[in-house]
């Protein structure tokens, strides 16, 4: 009779043993960033989505004047600068309040400025973090590990730190196809990139913004239209400046713009800016847009089921410099 085998026997455990291990092995891959240690920036800070704008108007000193950094080409007949002498005009008096158009040009004066800092900025890193309403939903936050390049040509590389953690873009004009690439995280890892297209509905389906309106001065581009078209316009608007308050460590200028209807804004009705008082870049930007069936509701529940965007950026670093091997497709370590 022959003998049965043992279920303990060495080679049903050492086979058992190998599929736990290759098991194991396969969970961490796909649980746990790939990237070598220095290849991704640092853990992102606390973006503080919930962060509550304090919303009280400022009366200004008599003294209070918009930054004399603020500058811009200088008068030929007066040898003074024109944003300056615009400046020193725009200030309170007696612990008054700025008037909105006045408030306006106070925070378009300083993101114009910022613009100019960050057109002399090559590269930086920081962290992006962001809450959209699309589709009438409301996303999950997303905190974004990002690097940014302005020249010699535009380029952006970003990894995703929470949601579908490990998930890699990256976007440059050197390449003419204007294809940006995904590098998906999580349990689909393993999949190969893909190529698509920034304008594309895929694209579209999970952020309102192309990826070629990426980083700090994209979304300061998007603000300094804004609030030159309501200067234009001149009505159908309030701009308020708020008190100054702490935002990732930064000082920041606070400013409440309000729109009186629909038809001077179609998305917004409300928007509140954070600017960097030191470097005037907007580091945190809260929308609102407009509601149905909003009668008897407070602000504050108005604002809750209003928010299209919340975008923030904290850990900026414009000092580092970057190598051409960041925003490369061939960078063995993003596995495009």
């Amino acid at each position: 009779m022959p003998q049965s085998c043992s279920r303990n026997s060495p080679g049903r455990a050492n086979l058992v043993a190998a599929c736990v291990t290759v098991f194991s092995v396969a969970v961490l891959y796909t649980s746990f960033d790939p990237l070598p240690a220095g290849e991704e920036n640092s853990s992102p800070a606390t973006a503080s989505s919930d962060l509550v704008i304090d919303e009280t108007l400022v009366p200004l000193p008599s003294d209070t004047q918009v930054p004399s950094n603020v500058v811009a080409s200088e008068d030929s007949e007066t040898g003074r600068t024109a944003q300056t002498v615009e400046a020193r005009r725009i200030q309170g008096t007696d612990g008054g309040l700025l008037t909105s158009q006045e408030a306006n040009k106070f925070c378009l004066l300083l993101l114009r400025d910022g613009a100019r800092f960050l057109e002399n900025v090559e590269d930086y890193t920081g962290n992006f973090h962001k809450e959209e309403r699309i589709g009438g939903d409301l996303l999950p936050r997303q905190d974004i590990a990002i690097k940014v390049q302005h020249k010699p040509h535009f380029a952006v590389y970003m990894k995703w730190q929470n949601g579908e953690r490990g998930r890699q873009i990256l976007y440059s004009d050197e390449y003419d196809d204007g294809y940006m690439m995904v590098k998906f995280g999580g349990f689909k890892r393993l999949l190969p990139a893909l190529k698509i297209d920034p304008a594309s509905s895929i694209a579209k389906a999970e952020s309102r913004y192309p990826i070629t309106d990426a980083g700090v001065l994209g979304m300061l581009q998007q603000i300094v239209a804004d609030r030159d078209k309501d200067l234009r316009r001149g009505h159908g608007f309030s701009c308020t400046r708020l008190r100054d308050q702490e935002f990732d460590g930064r000082n920041c200028y606070c400013f409440m713009v309000k729109y009186d209807d629909v038809e001077f804004s179609k998305n917004y009705r409300k928007n509140l800016i954070m600017v960097d008082a030191k470097i005037h870049v907007p580091l945190k930007v809260r929308n609102y847009t407009w509601g149905n069936d909003t009668e008897g509701l407070s602000d504050a529940e108005l604002d809750s089921m209003t928010l299209i965007e919340d975008y923030s950026f904290t850990g900026l670093n414009f000092e580092h410099r970057l190598v051409a091997k960041e925003f490369s497709r061939e960078n063995p370590s993003y596995r495009m």
